[in-house]
């Protein structure tokens, strides 16, 4: 079994330390606006994915997204901030509101809809990795999907709770994870640390003091942050009450050890891990 061209192409790249240094995106907070219809907020390259986009769409109520409609080569995650979405996945339509999500595969067409009586408000991430992409790895473990708010479960923690939206590799990255942490007055989520792995956190309620790279930034609802490889990073929640925020982060750590091993010339072994 011969290994998938985006792998052959990643091993071409230079190690992660330069990687960094050639990404146009740092670490940093974004504040939230409210757009009148489109509104791109962050462009540019990461460490792993180029490019890597995040926008704002109003859609007004009885109408259609005209954003992005047409399939295309990248990797697109939806997240409904207000309103109700509706969306057809497969031939099949559903309506789904504030905190749900949306994950559509490379090439896979979506005309998202407003059937709802007031105005939906969307987060739109689009991104493609550097190395490429891989269909059938995406088709292989669930393709496009949609995740509604009202049926994820909610499991009670010491810090307060937690929901796990999904935690799987996709086309375009080798694991992609996402849950939403609901954070009780005064605590942090963990401990500062830094890991390879990319991150976005959205704040959905509350506030909180999120501390990368050394720099401490505010945060409100609607705000997100964008965490860069190998950045320690911590958050606290600074408010009188819960808050809660999405984390999504992509995995990148077996790309790097099959490529390890490629350098190896153990080509048979590393394939098992493109599966």
């Amino acid at each position: 079994m011969l290994l998938p061209n985006e792998i052959l192409q990643y091993n071409k790249s230079a190690s992660i330390g330069e990687l960094n240094k050639m990404r146009t995106i740092t670490s940093g907070v974004y504040a939230w606006k409210a757009p009148t219809s489109h509104e791109q907020i962050l462009s540019g390259n990461t460490t792993f994915l180029e490019p890597f986009q995040v926008s704002i769409e109003t859609v007004k109520p009885g109408q259609k997204s005209t954003t992005g409609s047409e399939a295309n080569s990248t990797e697109e995650l939806l997240i409904v901030k207000e309103g109700q979405l509706t969306v057809s996945l497969e031939g099949k339509s559903k309506s789904v509101g504030a905190g749900s999500i949306v994950f559509l595969m490379p090439n896979e067409k979506c005309n998202p809809e407003n059937k709802g009586s007031n105005d939906l408000v969307l987060y739109r991430l689009r991104y493609t990795a550097k190395s490429g992409f891989n269909l059938t790895r995406g088709e292989s473990h669930g393709g496009s999907f949609i995740v509604d708010w009202d049926e994820m479960h909610f499991q009670n923690t010491d810090i307060g709770g937690r929901r796990d939206l999904f935690d799987k590799p996709t086309a375009t990255c080798t694991r992609v994870e996402m849950h939403v942490t609901t954070l009780n007055a005064g605590l942090q989520s963990h401990a500062p640390h830094q890991h390879a792995d990319e991150e976005l956190i959205l704040l959905l309620k509350g506030n909180l003091t999120m501390t990368v790279a050394g720099k401490k930034y505010p945060m409100a609802p609607g705000d997100f942050v964008f965490i860069a490889s190998r950045d320690f990073h911590g958050l606290r929640n600074t408010g009188k009450d819960q808050c809660e925020y999405f984390a999504l982060q992509w995995d990148i750590n077996k790309i790097r050890y099959v490529t390890k091993m490629i350098r190896s010339g153990i080509r048979r072994v590393a394939s098992r891990y493109l599966n």
